[in-house]
């Protein structure tokens, strides 16, 4: 179900900092795995007393850490937009349109939400978490008259 993107109030596409501080869980999990895999083969490598392995180990925690967000922007390519009753998020081409009244924030001033039924890292910035909860606010506040 698309919105005609004159109905949106707010869009947004995620930033390297958003990426960055308000990844999943899930891609957590994956850069960790990144990095255990990188000293195992690092450890195969060289002895483990070596400076050079320590060095190597701080280098290999930065890549992983710091280019993790290029390359996860680079494959999903996350927008967000806001309308009036939707939240449409946008991942690697696909775009999944959820009414507000299946958004709800899990934790207060955090990114978590719960988007039809599923926990969601939402990777935006706060000024768009900030337009969101406004949103929110005001349709849940305009159902409770009814």
């Amino acid at each position: 179900m698309k919105k005609p993107s004159t109905d949106v109030l707010y869009q947004e596409e995620s930033t390297y900092k958003d990426m960055l501080l308000r990844k999943s869980v899930r891609m957590r999990v994956m850069e960790t795995a990144a990095f255990v895999l990188g000293m195992l083969i690092l450890a195969q490598i060289l002895p483990s007393n070596n400076t050079a392995f320590k060095v190597l180990a701080f280098a290999i925690a930065i890549a992983v850490v710091g280019l993790a967000p290029f390359l996860y922007k680079s494959m999903l390519r996350p927008v967000y937009k806001l309308t009036k009753t939707h939240l449409i998020i946008t991942m690697s081409g696909k775009e999944s349109s959820y009414p507000l009244s299946e958004v709800e924030q899990i934790y207060e001033g955090r990114h978590l939400y719960r988007v039809g039924g599923k926990r969601e890292s939402l990777m935006v910035s706060r000024e768009f978490l900030k337009h969101l909860n406004e949103r929110l606010f005001y349709y849940n506040k305009a159902n409770k008259r009814r």
